[in-house]
């Protein structure tokens, strides 16, 4: 978060030497799949469960909120997500009973809440009066919760997991009208951690999916 920060003071402030700056604050919503893949070694369970890999899927949606400084077709900034899953795996579970000491990433029936802030940056390689095609990339952390939904316990990933790292892509197709911009997104998100307690788990979610939303420039006269 840290060094998010400090990449945009440091935009904020030299930009505005180099000519025109816009401010765009926006806001996002989106759906798509959560495919996510659990990576288990040397962990003894009351099954028996030793090493394994599992490999689910399900419905996600998420909202985005983001603020930019753009100069020429380069835009630098913020963007916060918040992203909601709810896995439930056919298999029977396979880790012994979850409490807020335990591995909560081993619920196989659960509710995920992923909170990921990043730096975010985007390039107009299309750039026509009405009409932007602009690629852009996302770097940050993640934090969140997950909830079994069969006993209703609920643990914070931070308890549980650390190295929690996300990139993401996406491609914005940008309708531009005055101040206003609205776009349509086909993106794609990773979100990878590893357990505390034990070094040889680790889980990957993949996000793919699209959204749509606004952008208001707040410095266009």
């Amino acid at each position: 978060m840290r060094k998010i920060l400090i990449l945009i003071f440091s935009a904020l402030t030299f930009l505005p030497s180099y000519g025109k700056v816009q401010l765009y604050l926006g806001l996002r919503g989106g759906a798509g799949v959560m495919l996510t893949n659990d990576q288990v070694k040397n962990l003894t369970t009351s099954s028996g469960f030793v090493n394994a890999t599992r490999n689910t899927s399900t419905w996600s949606i998420h909202g985005k909120a983001e603020a930019l400084i753009g100069f020429g077709r380069l835009r630098l900034g913020y963007q916060f997500l918040a992203n909601f899953s709810q896995n439930a795996a056919s298999t029977t579970a396979y880790a012994p009973a979850i409490d807020n000491n335990q591995n909560t990433t081993y619920f196989n029936n659960s509710k995920t809440v992923l909170l990921g802030q990043y730096f975010l940056a985007e390039v107009a390689v299309i750039k026509l009066p009405h009409f932007e095609l602009a690629p852009g990339i996302a770097l940050g952390s993640f934090t969140g919760y997950k909830v079994d939904n069969t006993t209703g316990d609920r643990v914070a990933l931070s308890t549980t997991t650390h190295h929690r790292f996300s990139v993401g892509a996406e491609l914005n197709f940008e309708f531009k009208f005055g101040r206003w911009t609205f776009l349509a997104s086909p993106n794609y998100y990773l979100f990878g951690l590893q357990d505390k307690s034990n070094g040889d788990w680790r889980e990957y979610q993949h996000f793919i999916g699209a959204d749509l939303g606004f952008r208001v420039n707040l410095l266009k006269p």
